[in-house]
């Protein structure tokens, strides 16, 4: 969704309280009924995730606490208006009015993946998202001295000019990545501040399976850290509420009120002071010395002694539960007739959003120097290689008709399908370009067009010079300036398509390996209908079409028309005698070659197929789901 430049501006009150009524929450899930192979041998049900939960956050530490699989972070995601409304039923205010429609672009929501960028530094990271939320009447100078602020809110000043880090650049430590996590929030001085598991680190997904995973938590200290920073933020009359899973007790006992699911069900909802009481009350003994929160979690895990509904059940029937619901009431009804207002960050023309993100991505290409190098070193092997290959062809019937006809299809082939090499990092991406789109960072459009004119297009020009210059003079083709820039332009184009292509296969498919599969079949099949490996008037007639649609054969027809046009081939080197015109060559292969038409429009072709790609993807992008 676009950002709406219309929408009312509005004040943080001193205090927001977030209460919630009745919530509900069922998705669909597929079941499996074991006698079929494909989906309609599946039949969908409803799973209810969320039971009937209510309550109030209120300024401070509140905490949502559960063994795993309990809905804390479906809840979570939820309040901060990141989850599909499907399915979702319940009354969710702020200070007991409705959320207003800009409500998500104006809290601070802190996923439990850092998804900043590894190649800027923390400083540089704190700066774009100032320059990008902030009012437009803060002036330059200003934002610096917000992010200088943060940097010193959050101790932040030792690693302040040092990279976040990549997988192949070291970059600073964990505590340090989450508290940067959680400063480029604060940018905005939001009043409510949601955090998805704080203290337990980055999820190291496998690129190749993000269904494969594993958690990287935060030893004992940096997590103590990290909750001792957001005490400290709750003290400045901040509403913050996260998940957590299994705190240490230095960390429990600096929670404000603390929210305990079972199975989606509300077990206790007030402050830890009072929870061993409670429970011990309910038949529940913690011993001398134990965790209080290692001592719950035993009791909601162990469900062959205790289930979530017994538990849920007890809560709704004490006082506790009877005095939280008197709380929201009593918040309701301080609610006045002056609607709710957020202040609106989102007000940067769409240039200053493009000149902010270009910035970005053009340190990110600069500071990956390895793949840099990696791209141009490919460029010069595979370069070297075809022009050895295919050294000094002759200008004879044999084998000089032949090997030409064989450089071409390699050159028409190869610069495709080396562009496979963007799915990686363009996947890579799509969690940062989500959570940064549903934050209100930026619109699609800018991102889009920074990402085609900075990265896509720029990352294709100096590799294509580099083989172009080294294969095109060893391989023996014409000695033209015309023809060598015909071969330039041909097999760049071909690189943007094959970019255009992945861009495309990158934002409709979020798993590598699946991505990966289904660009070497596209680009197979462009491959096959090329017009070199079968005659395309012998296939299948229902398939012939296809052939209209590839890039391959675009590209090799116009690098056959190129070489071959007022080409003549002779029976020996020293023979004079010269029987075979290049034309003969084009007529015999069914390429049409009348007039510069017939050579550039296939040129042509190749440009709306990369355009096309370039548009579908932006729609792709546009659609990408903003909710978890």
């Amino acid at each position: 969704m676009e950002k709406d430049e219309n929408q009312n501006l509005i004040d943080f009150s001193p205090v927001m309280n977030i209460s919630y009524e009745k919530i509900n929450y069922l998705v669909d899930q597929t079941k499996d009924n074991g006698n079929r192979l494909f989906s309609f041998g599946k039949s969908k049900s409803k799973k209810q995730i969320l039971f009937d939960l209510s309550g109030v956050f209120t300024t401070g530490m509140n905490a949502i606490l559960g063994p795993t699989g309990c809905g804390k972070s479906t809840f979570l995601d939820i309040l901060a208006d990141r989850k599909d409304t499907h399915g979702l039923t319940g009354n969710i205010l702020i200070n007991g009015q409705t959320r207003p429609k800009n409500y998500k672009y104006c809290i601070g929501y802190v996923l439990q993946e850092d998804v900043i960028s590894g190649t800027l530094t923390v400083r540089e990271n704190l700066m774009f998202s100032a320059n990008l939320r902030l009012q437009k009447s803060l002036s330059f100078d200003q934002r610096i001295e917000r992010v200088n602020e943060i940097i010193d809110q959050l101790d932040l000043e030792m690693c302040a000019e040092t990279l976040i880090g990549t997988d192949f650049v070291r970059g600073i430590s964990g505590g340090e990545k989450k508290r940067t996590s959680i400063g480029m929030e604060l940018i905005l001085s939001p009043k409510i501040l949601f955090l998805d598991e704080p203290t337990t680190g980055n999820v190291k997904r496998s690129l190749m399976c993000p269904q494969l995973c594993g958690v990287l938590g935060l030893d004992a200290s940096t997590a103590q850290n990290v909750i001792n920073c957001l005490h400290k933020l709750s003290r400045q009359g901040r509403t913050i509420v996260f998940s957590i899973h299994q705190p240490r007790y230095s960390i429990f006992k600096l929670f404000d009120r603390i929210l305990l699911l079972s199975n989606g069900h509300t077990v206790y909802f007030d402050s830890p002071k009072n929870i061993l009481s409670y429970f011990t009350s309910h038949g529940f003994s913690c011993e001398e010395n134990t965790n209080p929160a290692d001592f719950i979690l035993d009791i909601l895990i162990d469900s062959k002694n205790v289930s979530s509904q017994l538990l849920s059940n007890a809560y709704l029937q004490s006082p506790m539960h009877s005095n939280n619901l008197s709380l929201i009431q009593s918040i309701n009804a301080q609610t006045t007739d002056r609607p709710l207002l957020f202040e609106q960050y989102l007000s940067r023309s769409a240039f200053l959003e493009f000149y902010y993100l270009s910035q970005r991505t053009f340190r990110n290409a600069i500071r990956n120097p390895l793949l840099n190098i990696t791209q141009i070193f490919i460029a010069l092997t595979l370069g070297l290689l075809t022009g050895l290959l295919f050294y000094n062809m002759k200008t004879t019937i044999e084998p000089g008709i032949f090997n030409r006809i064989g450089a071409i299809f390699f050159l028409a082939t190869h610069q495709i399908l080396c562009t496979a090499s963007a799915l990686e990092p363009l996947i890579k991406e799509r969690i940062l370009f989500s959570h940064e789109i549903t934050s209100g960072y930026y619109r699609v459009v800018t991102y889009f067009l920074a990402k085609l004119v900075c990265d896509l297009i720029p990352m294709r020009v100096i590799p294509t010079c580099v083989f172009a210059m080294v294969a095109y003079p060893l391989m023996g083709f014409q000695r033209s300036f015309n023809r060598f820039l015909t071969f330039f332009i041909t097999i760049f184009l071909s690189s943007v398509f094959g970019s255009a292509l992945c861009f495309l296969i990158a934002a409709c498919i979020p798993v590598f390996a699946v991505a990966l599969i289904v660009s070497i079949l596209v680009f197979s099949i462009m491959m096959v209908v090329s017009g070199f490996l079968v005659d395309l008037e012998s296939i299948f007639s229902a398939l012939r079409w296809i052939k209209w649609i590839s890039a391959i054969r675009y590209s090799s027809n116009l690098l056959t028309i190129n070489e071959f046009g007022n080409l003549t081939f002779c029976l020996s080197d020293d023979s004079q005698i010269c029987p075979i015109k290049g034309e003969e060559v084009l007529l015999k292969r069914k390429i049409p070659y009348q007039n510069g038409w017939d050579l550039w429009k296939n040129l042509v072709f190749i440009g709306i197929m990369a355009f096309i790609c370039f548009i579908l993807a932006y729609v792709r992008l546009l659609r990408i789901k903003k909710f978890k």
